[in-house]
């Protein structure tokens, strides 16, 4: 059972589980033992926000393992006026977060320290930095300000954030990807970036 849930989930996100002997590919993992770890622990919500900051943020598909996986279900757990109350930033951040090689760099420690605590606290300092830039100094400002001249679009983002949540939904599996790539004018960050919006409005009921 609890298998099978985290296979529904995966699929939601476009992951695919892969045979353990096999390397992993963007959209791929092979640590299905660690997601339903998880899950049993920590119940279906958790697992969709981790896979949500994981699978749904730049260059951080091909990632997904053991300890990244681990390191943030930690991280959420210990952020959550971060990631429930300035989900938008959270996930800007982790669009910002060099991921690939604070692992590489984390790697260094193999059998000094644990990776998954090691992981998470390079993860955590460089969240934190970028959490106290987005409410202090010039960059606060200038957020405010590009917060005020988009206003007016907000509402317009998030209805278009739910017509490609749909289109998605309609698609056969894999084939949103190259959907949006034939679209001129749209990217993959903009695509995800409006439904992120979609999903946060709604889960706010907005």
């Amino acid at each position: 059972m609890t298998e099978a849930l985290v296979r529904s989930i995966c699929a939601e996100f476009d992951i695919e589980i892969i045979p353990a002997n096999v390397f992993p590919m963007p959209g791929q993992t092979r640590a299905i033992a660690t997601m339903c770890r998880i899950l049993n622990k920590h119940g279906a919500g958790h697992f969709r926000l981790v896979m949500t900051t994981l699978a749904e943020t730049k260059g951080k598909q091909g990632l997904i393992d053991e300890f990244s996986l681990w390191a943030v279900s930690d991280l959420v757990r210990a952020c959550p006026e971060w990631v429930e109350k300035r989900t938008s930033e959270w996930l800007e951040w982790w669009d910002k977060l060099p991921l690939g090689w604070i692992m590489y760099s984390v790697s260094h420690l193999r059998g000094v320290s644990h990776q998954r605590h090691a992981l998470a606290g390079a993860i955590y300092h460089q969240l934190w930095v970028m959490a106290q830039a987005s409410v202090t100094g010039k960059g606060a400002t200038d957020k405010l300000r590009k917060r005020v001249g988009e206003a007016n679009t907000l509402e317009r983002r998030i209805e278009l954030g739910r017509r490609l949540i749909k289109i998605k939904a309609d698609l056969p599996h894999g084939h949103f990807s190259p959907w949006v790539r034939d679209k001129p004018g749209l990217s993959p960050a903009t695509v995800h970036h409006y439904m992120r919006l979609a999903k946060e409005a709604d889960r706010l009921g907005a």
